[in-house]
């Protein structure tokens, strides 16, 4: 279920059975022309990512708005990524996955309340080529199995 009003109205009654929850990770730095290419490059390839293993599992996971920081505040978002997962505990759901292509978080991964889910992703290249897609297929079904080990 994603966070549309039509999911949502479906969630609601039945959120006893959607037990996990994926936070989408999205870093952003407006300063640097380069990185803003690669970082919406890579948004693009999360939501993929993400709406593939919401497909996997709907009624299962929920998947969350996505958590948007600056690049290079893990630190300091560790903080507020931590009181945005607290508020889905109260859902109550029994299993958070943070997921991201930012290796930095894994500095932080011990501060987090939830599992981070971290893919080494790709800086750059065409969506819709068969590298990619690839690429996206293989991923999946990997983090899939990662999930289920959870439950």
């Amino acid at each position: 279920m994603q966070w549309t009003k039509q999911d949502t109205k479906q969630y609601l009654p039945e959120k006893q059975y959607v037990d996990t929850v994926l936070i989408p990770l999205i870093p952003f730095d407006p300063a640097s022309e380069t990185k803003m290419i690669q970082e919406a490059f890579q948004r693009e390839l999360i939501q993929i990512f993400t709406n593939l293993i919401e497909k996997e599992y709907r009624g299962r996971i929920f998947l969350s708005p996505e958590y948007h920081y600056l690049t290079n505040q893990h630190e300091e978002e560790t903080t507020r990524l931590n009181k945005w997962i607290e508020h889905f505990q109260q859902q109550p759901f029994q299993h958070i996955f943070l997921f991201t292509f930012d290796p930095k978080w894994k500095r932080y991964e011990s501060q987090l309340i939830g599992h981070l889910l971290w893919i080494p992703g790709k800086a750059d290249g065409d969506l819709q080529s068969t590298e990619t897609q690839s690429f996206v297929k293989e991923q999946v079904r990997q983090v899939n199995e990662l999930i289920q080990a959870y439950w």
